[in-house]
């Protein structure tokens, strides 16, 4: 092996603190590379169901009381 003992291997001549932080810096990168988009996917997830929740609401709704006008009423008067 090429150091002597474990306080060689983290001191490194010298140079320890360079190569650990920059050890540090790279895993903390690739780390974030990892669960960043699987917590923007989960936001995104939780988007959709409320999205999709409101939609059935909103249908529920309409059922419910025909009187009132749908969505699509509403955006054909807009027009």
């Amino acid at each position: 092996m090429y150091f002597e003992n474990f306080a060689a291997l983290i001191n490194m001549d010298g140079h320890g603190v360079y190569v650990w932080a920059s050890v540090a810096v790279t895993l903390a990168t690739m780390l974030w590379l990892v669960i960043a988009p699987l917590y923007k996917q989960r936001a995104l997830l939780n988007e959709v169901s409320r999205d999709m929740q409101r939609q059935q609401d909103r249908e529920l709704a309409a059922k419910t009381n025909p009187s009132a006008p749908s969505s699509s009423e509403n955006t054909e008067e807009s027009n």
